[in-house]
């Protein structure tokens, strides 16, 4: 399955890939592993934020992705993991999948966990995002 695939078959959709706490932004990454990237579930963590924290402790995604810091000028490529840190608001951040960079913007393929709305096609800022985790 390619990435537009599969933005083509969840947009809208529930994600619920370990049928555990609801739709998460979690849920929707693991999904994108599985479907699209044909990997195996690389591992539980407490938050989308320690997707790329906690990095060096997560043996599977070391093994199938590097991880790039977001430094305010990088450039991101259409399929890489974007995380964001946790906020006083949501302690856990955020994963979302890059489809776009658009000047200080990116457009994503996301799922938000607080509002349990489905998957869907947003623009987001990359503030206080803490990197993207690009597939090897």
């Amino acid at each position: 399955m390619t990435l537009n695939d599969f933005v083509k078959k969840y947009n809208g959709e529930k994600v619920d890939f370990d049928n555990a706490y609801g739709c998460q932004c979690v849920d929707l990454f693991r999904q994108y592993c599985h479907d699209v990237l044909e990997i195996p579930h690389t591992g539980s963590v407490e938050g989308a934020k320690d997707l790329y924290l906690n990095y060096d402790k997560l043996e599977k995604e070391k093994k199938y992705f590097c991880i790039i810091k977001h430094t305010g000028t990088n450039e991101y490529m259409k399929g890489d993991i974007a995380v964001w840190n946790g906020t006083s608001g949501n302690k856990y951040g955020h994963v979302a999948i890059i489809l776009a960079q658009l000047n200080d913007d990116i457009i994503v393929f996301e799922q938000n966990g607080i509002r349990q709305d489905g998957a869907k096609i947003v623009l987001r800022s990359k503030d206080n995002m803490l990197g993207v985790l690009r597939f090897m």
